[in-house]
């Protein structure tokens, strides 16, 4: 199964998943996972995502999504709820963890998904 981790090193989830540098992509297997792709995030420098409460969201996460459409989860410690919406709209589950290490994000995954 293909999941997607956003980091900016490509060993810790980076917190604010639409922000990050870039998503590893990977490929979990019954043994681990095998990394498939480290795909660049251009949309987290191309937007201010600093809303106000009642302040309207008009932008998009397409870029984001289109670039993880072959995933079926992205794992993340926080998402913001638009980015989970349009995620969502396009098939891709968000599976949503405490850990910091992507190797541990994966084991967490393996055991509750």
């Amino acid at each position: 199964m293909r999941i997607a981790f956003p980091t900016n090193d490509k060993e810790k989830l980076f917190k604010r998943s639409g922000r990050a540098k870039g998503f590893l992509i990977v490929d979990v297997l019954e043994t681990g996972y095998t990394v498939v792709d480290f795909r660049s995030n251009n949309h987290s420098h191309d937007h201010n995502h600093d809303h106000g409460e009642h302040e309207h969201h008009d932008h998009s996460h397409k870029e984001i999504v289109d670039a993880l459409n072959d995933c079926r989860y992205l794992v993340v410690n926080v998402v913001g709820k638009h980015f989970e919406k349009d995620l969502k709209d396009a098939g891709i589950a968000v599976f949503k963890t405490d850990k910091v290490s992507i190797a541990d994000a994966v084991e967490h995954f393996k055991s509750e998904a």
